[in-house]
């Protein structure tokens, strides 16, 4: 597999591939995309994904201290 680089503008769905590379017409090629986010689309992703645990409470261990209860388990053995 060989990869090649170059950046282009994206323009109703479709990528135009650079003259120099026109030996790649009609080959089946893998597409990688990289983008830079405005800071617009970085808000809305974050609103969109971002999950906010701080207020799950877990009864189970709550009442251990995480360190000393790793530290038990490992004495076990």
């Amino acid at each position: 597999m060989h990869a090649i680089e170059f950046e282009t503008d994206i323009q109703n769905g479709v990528v135009k591939i650079p003259d120099e590379y026109a030996h790649l017409k009609n080959r089946h090629a893998r597409i990688v995309v990289l983008y830079e986010n405005t800071t617009e689309e970085e808000s809305s992703s974050v609103k969109q994904f971002g999950i906010d645990f701080t207020s799950v409470k877990a009864p189970s261990l709550t009442a251990h201290d995480g360190v000393e209860y790793q530290r038990n388990l490992r004495d076990e053995w």
